[in-house]
């Protein structure tokens, strides 16, 4: 406003003007109609000047108070910004977290599924060896009862080699009354003696043979009942250990079933997590709105911001213009013709330059009234996805919490079984180890098997020995038949005693050869079953400690199993501590969306205030606007005038 500002310059020089001009034309006023016209509408001149001061000061409190709430809608607007740039910040770790948890659930459920094959087979196989365990606890069962027929069959050993034992001692006492008739019929018994002799001699033999099968029969008991008493033991030891590896093993099964079981509640989660997903989705299109609605509002304000500071300054101006109009209107009704007219095109230009000011502030006031509108809705908009943020992170912490109790019981429930299957695992370990080393003692009662079988052997060398003498001893109580015919009509009397004891030699060599046989075959018997017990021992060294081998190793791969069970345990734990953080986020998204509900409720408030204040200052300008126009209009006439 060029014109005012010179105006307001030369304001003391005007009014030194008009009072010098009041004292020079003083004396000469003259009460004419046109002269209480003019009076008149300086009179109404100067009142327009000083409603237009008075509107003035109305507009600049009125703008002072919409400055006020324009200066609380920014700390509000900024409020809000910084709220929602936390909730979008907290809902973007949540997106993240939760992805992350998706991931590592998902890949933990396909772990466990894969492990299951893995579990489930490597259990198979150790039930399959523990089988094949029992299988040879069977064979050392198997040897034990053939432990006891070789003990038995040791003992008819003795008892018909015994029998024989007799019948020689029978035999060498019937050779010695023999050799005593011989004796009584001098030479006539002179073969008959040599017989006798020959007979006395083997029974001997027969006699020492026997003691030594009998020694050999001891010594062959002795081993089958320490290997009757070790197999006892290991075959009770592998009963036990295989049972044990057996119950572990499907102790194993049972718990990778219910870690399957686990693994469809972990699904069962993971769909309830879903939900979170979409609840989160919602949340972050409700957090970017607010941030929209929110630089949205900020631009409002700082346009009215500019346009304040604009109308204050129009304002002051036009209230030192309406206090100069005012004074230049007072002093007007003194002043001459000539500076009347020169003052009233002054008023007059100063009053257009002002009416043009005015529609300046009135256009910018309706231009801060739809700012101010954008900024309502803004507020609206803030104020309502907020309640529904805060809603959401309440449904949302609500999924968070009953997802991480599922998490949380999973992970304890995966830590027991991991801790149970630890146990099998060391369990089955300690069963194999236990009936490998029971079995590498079958290598001594393998070695004891192979001494028996030299000892049967022995055993068989001797009794062909005696069977030998058996049959020479039958052989000589023919010749002493045959002698004794011989000498019959010499010493007949000798005769028929000599025949009667070569035939009763005869029968004993005969009960003795049947004894004979019977040994025979009893120690064949002996023979086939020592063989058996070998190659059942055998099998027992070589399969079971393979087997045993193979448990140990199989014990291993359970161990391995193991560890990746931890690493789900440990999985499971991650995702619960970022459950914990999702729920931490929630709690400050929550607490934005209220911070943001409170600071858009205080700018929708200062806002409905700043509506008030413009309008009012609209209506401040609309009164100065009819002022100005009644100010050029009354000094257009006294320009007429």
């Amino acid at each position: 406003m060029p014109f005012i500002n010179s105006l307001i310059g030369s304001d003391e020089n005007n009014t030194k003007t008009i009072e010098t001009d009041n004292v020079n034309t003083s004396s000469h006023e003259v009460s004419s109609p046109e002269n209480l016209n003019i009076s008149n509408n300086i009179d109404t001149l100067y009142n327009s000047a000083k409603i237009l001061q008075s509107s003035t000061d109305d507009g600049l409190s009125a703008i002072e108070e919409l400055k006020s709430t324009m200066e609380s809608i920014a700390a509000a607007a900024e409020e809000t910004a910084g709220a929602a740039e936390e909730s979008l910040g907290a809902v973007k770790t949540i997106k993240n977290n939760s992805e992350n948890i998706l991931d590592a659930s998902h890949a933990s459920v396909k772990s466990i599924e894969k492990l299951e094959n893995s579990i489930l087979s490597t259990a198979k196989k150790i039930n399959d060896s523990s089988d094949n365990m029992l299988h040879i606890a069977q064979t050392a069962e198997n040897v034990y009862t053939v432990g006891e027929r070789l003990h038995q069959a040791g003992e008819e050993v003795s008892q018909t080699v015994n029998l024989i034992t007799k019948l020689a001692k029978r035999t060498s006492l019937l050779a010695l009354n023999a050799a005593i008739e011989a004796s009584r019929a001098k030479d006539k018994g002179k073969g008959f003696s040599v017989i006798a002799k020959e007979i006395r001699s083997l029974s001997s033999k027969s006699n020492n043979y026997a003691q030594e099968i009998n020694t050999t029969v001891l010594d062959i008991q002795k081993n089958v009942n320490h290997i009757r008493e070790t197999i006892i033991t290991t075959k009770a030891s592998i009963e036990e250990s295989s049972i044990n590896a057996k119950e572990n093993a499907n102790s194993m099964e049972e718990l990778i079933k219910n870690l399957l079981t686990l693994v469809n509640n972990v699904e069962s989660s993971l769909e309830k997590f879903q939900e979170l997903d979409d609840v989160i989705v919602k949340m972050q299109l409700s957090a970017e709105t607010i941030a929209s609605a929110t630089e949205e509002s900020a631009g409002a304000v700082s346009e009215i911001t500019q346009t304040i500071s604009m109308q204050v300054t129009a304002f002051d101006q036009s209230n030192t213009a309406a206090q100069l109009l005012e004074k230049m209107a007072k002093k007007l009704e003194n002043s001459t013709q000539n500076n009347q007219e020169e003052a009233i095109h002054e008023i007059a230009s100063a009053a257009e330059e002002l009416s043009s000011a005015i529609e300046e502030i009135v256009s910018s006031m309706t231009q801060s009234i739809t700012a101010l509108s954008q900024i309502k809705e803004a507020a609206n908009i803030s104020k309502e996805d907020a309640s529904t943020s805060a809603e959401l992170t309440i449904e949302a912490n609500q999924i968070a919490q009953n997802v991480k109790k599922s998490i949380d019981s999973i992970k304890e429930q995966i830590a027991k079984i991991q801790e149970n299957f630890e146990k099998s695992s060391e369990s089955i370990k300690l069963a194999g180890t236990e009936s490998r080393n029971n079995l590498q003692h079958t290598e001594d009662v393998l070695q004891e098997a192979k001494l028996m079988r030299r000892s049967i052997k022995h055993l068989k060398k001797i009794l062909r020995k005696i069977e030998l003498t058996i049959v020479q001893t039958a052989s000589l109580s023919i010749n002493g038949s045959v002698e004794a015919m011989q000498v019959r009509n010499d010493a007949e009397n000798y005769s028929e005693g000599f025949l009667t004891v070569s035939n009763d030699i005869r029968n004993l060599a005969q009960n003795s050869e049947e004894s004979l046989d019977k040994v025979n075959d009893i120690v064949d018997n002996l023979e086939d079953e020592t063989e058996s017990i070998i190659e059942a021992l055998s099998i027992m060294k070589t399969q079971g400690i393979a087997e045993a081998n193979d448990i140990i190793v199989l014990s291993s791969e359970m161990k391995e199993n193991t560890a990746e069970i931890d690493q789900n345990t440990q999985t499971f734990k991650e995702v619960s501590i970022k459950l914990d953080e999702i729920s931490h986020a929630l709690e400050e998204a929550k607490v934005g969306a209220e911070q943001t509900l409170t600071a858009a409720d205080l700018a929708l408030s200062n806002a409905q205030e700043s509506e008030v204040a413009a309008h009012h200052i609209q209506s401040i300008s609309n009164t100065m606007t009819d002022n100005v126009s009644e100010l050029i209009e009354i000094t257009a006439m006294m320009k007429d005038e």
